[in-house]
């Protein structure tokens, strides 16, 4: 797919055409990349392995995919940025990149990716991987307090798998069966900080905008795959929390 802007939105086009013939994925060739890159780009490349594992349209494949994506990228994204020239790490993250686009594709994306389409759009010069990992904890936070709360007492069933999938993501990203989901929270906020992620209205977003650029979120492909429906009130306090 290629992601390309229409209007003040980013929006992504796809076709059986573009499929290629030939994938050439060779971490050597991200050994000269600079911090900033390595860390906008190793963050969304977590982002797009969590947001289909978690998602409405998950599936067997795409779990697989996703949860081998979550492993990689936990582990080897702080070394990456460490030390530029560890080849495992920078292996690593390549498959975390290519597990994921290969997981979004057959899956969905969620909420964050819901609004970074927009922000990208809005907001000049704002790297979409800083946007996703500006929203990622404030996304898994909001998702999890609705499935334990709103949901929980509308679908049982729903809430009980969607905080199954988001406890094995902890489990994941922290290499511990025990850890919880405000584990997670911790762990991925720790994580933007480390890697110099700033807060969204360092790129220009302001008070006045949190209602608009909400809305216009909730009409994007990737928010109908949020793992739960979350109300305009909701998106806008998540949104808020990233700013």
């Amino acid at each position: 797919n290629a992601v390309i802007c229409a209007g003040d939105v980013k929006v992504s086009m796809r076709n059986p055409l573009m499929l290629p013939d030939l994938v050439l994925c060779d971490p050597a060739l991200t050994l000269t990349m600079p911090r900033s890159v390595t860390a906008h780009t190793g963050l969304d490349a977590l982002t797009q392995c969590i947001e289909p594992y978690v998602c409405n349209q998950s599936n067997p494949v795409t779990d697989v995919l996703s949860l081998a994506g979550i492993k990689c990228g936990a582990r080897s994204l702080r070394k990456a940025i460490e030390d530029p020239s560890d080849v495992a790490a920078r292996t690593d993250m390549a498959l975390c990149a290519m597990y994921g686009g290969q997981a979004l594709a057959n899956a969905k994306l969620g909420a964050v990716h819901g609004f970074a389409g927009i922000l990208g759009g809005a907001l000049d010069n704002a790297p979409h991987g800083a946007l996703c990992a500006a929203l990622l904890p404030h996304c898994i936070e909001t998702n999890v307090k609705v499935l334990e709360t709103r949901v929980m007492q509308t679908d049982p069933a729903l809430a009980e798998e969607g905080l199954r999938r988001y406890a094995e993501v902890a489990a994941a990203c922290l290499g511990s069966k025990g850890a919880s989901v405000g584990d997670l929270v911790a762990w991925a906020i720790e994580l933007v900080a480390f890697c110099g992620v700033p807060q969204l209205r360092s790129f220009g977003l302001t008070d006045a905008d949190v209602a608009e650029i909400t809305l216009k979120s909730m009409a994007s492909s990737s928010m109908k795959g949020n793992p739960v429906q979350l109300t305009q009130d909701e998106l806008e306090a998540m949104l808020r929390a990233a700013m």
